[in-house]
């Protein structure tokens, strides 16, 4: 795709990255088969075909309107379109790009702004999100059915394994999941144990930043980005094998922490240590000798493999 970019995207980073991603499409359109917006409301203009046109045009100078905004805010981010692109078009980071550009230039009505707002600064905010979580619960049964099936039922974590091992990983807390589901990181852990490997959590880290991040509030993903950093980088120097996720939204934000601050002369190296380390919870099991578990019985089990998983990572 040719591209000639306005005078003022085309000497900075994002400009210059975004022109790299648009020069990889060729028009085929085989993104619009699997994208999942596209499919259901049949527009070009919400397809990941369609969504690179209006990033082009914004780039080139073309003034951002509303109405784009809309078709980009809905965009999943699930990455299908990535996973069948036969040229490489990294449309993710080329529609974090573009959607930042057009808030700046479009803005939001106060009603969006504000909820967009909360979302940052709720989720990210484990305290008040378990907080709120814990009052969601007690009402539950009170609640209407649509909004009672949004919130989980109370989970107890169970124990937390309290051996010590010479293998050590650590693990990501994050913000949302300690509240909604307390037993995912805790089991984890005791499957681990029972591999020979202690699983750690850093109580600095919090968030990996993808919420305000996909609002386009990049100032404050990189905050968290760069205390996450912080918060692993003593034990990563420790001897840390590997950082693990238990929720692949979170797995692919951190793996590209490298990418992100690529040009951070302060964290750039540290940030790609972190990436490089990363792992999501199936992919340290598919390296290890699964016999030491003693799973008995004949069972069958379902796996579901999220699309952050399947395409992100």
């Amino acid at each position: 795709m040719q591209t000639n970019l306005a005078e003022r995207y085309a000497n900075t980073a994002d400009g210059r990255e975004a022109e790299d991603i648009l020069r990889k499409c060729v028009h085929c359109g085989f993104c619009t088969a699997t994208c999942p917006t596209y499919q259901l409301l049949g527009d070009e203009l919400d397809g990941p075909r369609g969504r690179i046109y209006q990033i082009k045009e914004v780039l080139e100078g073309a003034t951002p309107t509303a109405s784009m905004q809309t078709h980009l805010d809905r965009c999943l981010t699930c990455r299908s379109c990535e996973t069948t692109c036969p040229s490489g078009v990294d449309y993710g980071r080329l529609a974090d790009i573009g959607r930042k550009i057009v808030e700046d230039e479009v803005g939001r009505s106060w009603m969006q702004t504000l909820i967009r707002q909360a979302l940052i600064v709720v989720i990210p905010n484990r305290q008040l999100f378990s907080v709120l979580m814990r009052l969601g619960q007690i009402f539950r049964p009170m609640m209407p059915a649509p909004i009672r099936r949004k919130i989980p039922q109370k989970q107890t974590a169970g124990l937390w394994p309290v051996r010590e091992h010479s293998r050590r990983m650590l693990v990501l807390e994050a913000c949302a999941q300690p509240s909604a589901t307390p037993n995912v990181n805790a089991a984890a852990a005791r499957v681990l144990d029972r591999l020979g490997v202690q699983l750690i959590a850093a109580k600095e880290a919090a968030c990996c930043g993808a919420v305000a991040h996909h609002l386009s509030d990049h100032d404050r993903s990189f905050d968290a980005i760069k205390r996450n950093i912080d918060a692993w980088w003593p034990l990563v120097e420790q001897g840390a094998e590997a950082i693990v996720i238990t929720a692949s939204g979170c797995g692919v934000m951190v793996k590209e922490y490298g990418h992100l601050l690529a040009d951070d002369p302060l964290y750039a190296e540290k940030a790609q240590r972190i990436s490089a380390l990363t792992r999501d919870i199936s992919e340290v099991l598919s390296n290890e000798d699964l016999g030491s578990l003693k799973v008995r019985g004949a069972k069958t089990l379902a796996f579901h493999s999220p699309c952050t998983l399947q395409h992100g990572q």
